[in-house]
């Protein structure tokens, strides 16, 4: 007899597939067309006019934005469960952003059209959509905040502490990062310098908050971590 597969794990906290209803999920898994990535192989580029929006269902992304030097930005990171570039599909003007894989990555893409029609028919699905959009703005908003005030530790701190809010999971030694992100990969997030991370990140070891290996980060004591942001502490169980 072959072996029971495992069952799927639930869509994540926070993505808009945890917060549609099982009929709105359902629907517009039925839209979509499985495709894979190679880490480093684009979904989406910006200034492309394609609407296509892509459901991740495994892995994670980047997204990319060009600066005005000619430079490259890391805006964001997003993971299963999370939907890209349903801002062209819903406005039709070019892509602001370049999506890359991080890692094998799987999406179910959805024509724009399609996914414009579906949101028409299903008002839920259309205000998660809305409310997924309006937590991204928000978030973009407090980034830009965090990331251009304090000193390095403050900065790098806050950013692991959202990025451990949103993609954490729990591990023997704390909360996991579920993102394989390297010291770059942080100084992009936080607008500083590969060697001013370093130094962020040897101090927050030294302090017990976190322990970093390649592509690997554990938050090791949260309340630590957000001491040294200087955010509140995290109250309830």
């Amino acid at each position: 007899m072959p072996e029971p597969t495992a069952p799927e794990p639930p869509w994540p906290p926070g993505t808009l597939m945890a917060e549609l209803s099982t009929g709105d999920r359902a629907a517009l898994e039925r839209l979509g067309n499985p495709r894979a990535y190679r880490p480093g192989s684009a979904l989406m580029l910006e200034g492309d006019r394609d609407t296509e929006v892509s459901l991740l269902t495994g892995g994670y992304v980047k997204v990319l934005g060009g600066t005005e030097d000619g430079g490259t930005a890391l805006l964001a990171v997003r993971a299963r469960g999370d939907l890209v570039g349903e801002l062209a599909a819903i406005d039709g003007h070019p892509r602001s952003a370049t999506v890359l894989a991080v890692r094998p990555t799987t999406v179910s893409t959805v024509d724009g059209a399609a996914f414009r029609a579906l949101m028409r028919e299903r008002p839920g699905l259309a205000a998660a959509v809305q409310r997924s959009l309006t937590a991204k703005l928000r978030a973009a908003t407090r980034h830009r905040i965090d990331a251009g005030a304090g000193s390095a530790t403050v900065r790098v701190a806050r950013t692991l502490d959202t990025l451990a809010r949103r993609y954490g999971h729990a591990d023997p030694a704390g909360l996991r990062i579920g993102i394989p992100l390297c010291q770059a990969d942080l100084a992009w997030l936080t607008g500083l310098s590969n060697a001013s991370v370093q130094r962020a990140l040897r101090r927050l070891r030294q302090d017990g908050a976190v322990t970093t290996r390649y592509r690997s980060l554990v938050v090791r004591d949260l309340g630590a971590l957000r001491a040294t942001a200087d955010l509140p502490a995290v109250t309830g169980g």
